[in-house]
């Protein structure tokens, strides 16, 4: 199965001072684990997009754990006070590309618990600087369902450890963080073309034991402190060419340096 997810990723590019020597601005390479949507400073603006696709190989049942294969596309788009007056943006705003492939084991703890642990490799192109930049990432998921009536209650968590390698500049960095969520879903009687409707409120945390700056402007870096995350999500209808499940939905992060405005599509987390 296919699934298409609109979710946090980070772009790369870099800048000069008036002295020409190069500035690092963004923690590209983590991009596959942090979020789509608009990322803003008092120094500027980037536009983060995130597919992240998967294919079951072999699905979870009550009793039997399955495997899940992933390989999600990264893009960052730069200069995004620049695509005005309606231009759609162009190659040339696309600062970073990157494709992190993984694996996911998925093991019932309980009829409504599951463990995934997953492991993660890959590649970040910056287009910028014509620069490879090795990615891993590893950790584990965890999601617990609570049902009330018709409405139900999603625990998630995830603990992710990531690690970038520059082998051409001596660039490593890593960063660790473990992240709460929940997600309370209300159903409706309300139909759209003969799928029923429902909406959910959710809410994460973020915790990061180790600070990771992502635009390290002169005067106005973009850092990701430890935050928190409120949003909204609502069902679509179950056309074809959709993904199982299919939802849409918009949060807003909020840390000391940066608002993340985050478009949602599918579960709100991880």
């Amino acid at each position: 199965m296919l699934v298409f997810v609109l979710s946090n990723t980070i772009l790369a590019t870099s800048a000069y001072c008036e002295d020409q020597s190069e500035a690092e601005l963004i923690n590209f390479s983590f991009g596959n684990y942090l979020g789509t949507g608009f990322y803003t400073s008092g120094g500027g603006e980037v536009f983060i997009l995130r597919i992240p696709l998967s294919t079951t190989l072999r699905p979870m049942t009550s009793n039997d754990p399955g495997w899940v294969i992933t390989y999600p596309v990264t893009l960052g788009i730069a200069n995004v006070d620049e695509i005005v007056d309606g231009n759609a943006p162009t190659l040339d705003h696309v600062g970073t590309i990157s494709v992190i492939p993984g694996i996911e084991y998925h093991y019932p703890v309980l009829y409504n618990w599951r463990l995934i642990p997953f492991f993660d490799f890959g590649v970040a192109r910056d287009l910028v600087n014509n620069v490879n930049i090795r990615v891993l990432g590893t950790g584990v998921k965890s999601f617990a369902s609570f049902d009330f009536d018709r409405h139900r209650l999603t625990l998630g968590n995830r603990f992710l450890f990531a690690d970038q390698n520059n082998k051409e500049t001596g660039t490593h960095s890593n960063f660790s963080v473990f992240e709460t969520a929940l997600d309370y879903n209300i159903p409706t009687d309300f139909t759209i073309d003969g799928s029923y409707f429902d909406f959910s409120f959710y809410f994460i945390n973020y915790y990061y034991l180790k600070d990771l700056v992502l635009v390290d402007y002169l005067d106005n870096p973009i850092s990701l402190e430890n935050k928190n995350e409120i949003g909204f999500t609502f069902s679509l209808p179950d056309y074809p060419w959709l993904p199982d499940n299919p939802r849409l939905g918009f949060g807003v992060q909020m840390t000391r340096d940066a608002n993340l405005y985050r478009i949602v599509f599918g579960m709100p987390f991880f």
